[in-house]
């Protein structure tokens, strides 16, 4: 705002030192030697006004002075505030420690022990670990998710027991997902979610991820395309899983979590920037500055048109028709009598003075 009062004060004093200047292109007034202190004072008025201009100009340039005159009051949020995006970028191991290795549980370590890798499905001794991590999965809370380590393919499938039984936090791009009955009349779940997905560190190897419940924006689908969703999942680590696939041996190998539900990726809430708030005032000093000199154009422009008919074209303009009218004729004997009366009129006065 100061700035745009302080431009509006600079171009006006601009106008009116041109306006009164008599900075025309034709004038009728005469042409003088010196200027007057008025006009030298008005001269530098402009001058100074426009070394102002440029240095405004230089300091208006940096982004300095824009984040300080308008500051980001607030940060871009994600569309729903319970849930955090994980940055891709991130390749380090986040360990669970404080406060977070209180708040969520572990499994128990006599039931991990009954849990064995490699191996096609859940077998029997597997069944109350398989139950027991269903349930911690789903007792984790959107806060207790913020704080969950970011589990990294590698490290489930190089180090499976010390991932084990601990819960755990991935993103990644959903590639098949169906609802599935359970056949097992143990389990206190009828049906489930059951999702393939690719990570950003894992490339084209699968994660298997088994869930309760899904939100009802992702849809089932036995194959996703480009157009596949991002999707966040707060769960356990159950161990390493063989499956059929069309690997020469015909198994492969997937990383197995347990988790309460899949949810979306949070897109993030596109905020207002600076750009978009200095746009305004931008454009209302585009468009005053755009004003000043226009008006300053035509006042030059009427200032010339006002005085083209006068003493500039004046001197140089032929008369329509020549006239000898006022113009007398004498002889060359009229004219000598007339200079012989005046030299005795002016000897007869000098005799006289002499006298």
């Amino acid at each position: 705002m100061g700035f745009l009062v302080l431009s509006s004060y600079i171009v006006s004093v601009v106008f009116y030192a041109a306006k009164d200047s008599h900075l025309r292109f034709r004038t009728k007034q005469k042409p003088h030697g010196l200027m007057s202190r008025k006009l030298q004072l008005r001269l530098t008025v402009m001058l100074v006004t426009l070394g102002l201009i440029l240095i405004a100009s230089k300091v208006v340039g940096r982004p300095e002075f824009w984040a300080k005159m308008f500051p980001d009051s607030q940060p871009a949020e994600s569309a729903d505030s319970d849930e955090v995006l994980v940055d891709h970028m991130t390749m380090r191991l986040e360990l669970n420690t404080g406060e977070t290795t209180t708040s969520v549980r572990v499994l128990r370590e006599d039931l991990q022990n009954s849990i064995e890798d490699d191996v096609v499905g859940v077998s029997a001794a597997e069944t109350k670990a398989w139950g027991r991590s269903m349930e911690l999965a789903e007792r984790i809370t959107s806060k207790q998710a913020k704080h969950l380590p970011i589990a990294r393919y590698a490290l489930m499938m190089d180090a499976p027991n010390d991932c084990r039984g601990r819960a755990w936090k991935i993103t990644g791009t959903l590639r098949r997902m169906t609802e599935e009955k359970l056949t097992n009349r143990s389990l206190d779940y009828p049906k489930i979610v059951d999702a393939w997905l690719t990570l950003p560190d894992s490339g084209n190897s699968l994660v298997h991820v088994v869930a309760l419940q899904s939100a009802r924006t992702l849809p089932f689908a036995a194959e996703f395309g480009q157009d596949a969703p991002e999707v966040t999942i707060s769960g356990y680590f159950f161990k390493r899983e063989a499956y059929a696939s069309s690997a020469e041996a015909g198994l492969s190998i997937a990383p197995l979590l347990l988790a309460g539900s899949i949810f979306p990726v949070p897109m993030p809430v596109s905020t207002a920037t600076r750009a978009d708030q200095l746009t305004p005032w931008l454009g209302w000093l585009a468009v005053f500055t755009c004003g000043t000199l226009a008006l300053i154009v035509w006042s030059f422009a009427f200032s010339d048109v006002a005085n083209r008919r006068k003493r500039t074209y004046e001197l140089t303009r032929l008369p329509a028709s020549p006239s000898f009218e006022g113009v007398t004729i004498a002889t060359p004997y009229e004219t000598l009598h007339e200079l012989e009366t005046a030299a005795e009129a002016a000897a007869a006065e000098f005799n006289i003075e002499q006298l």
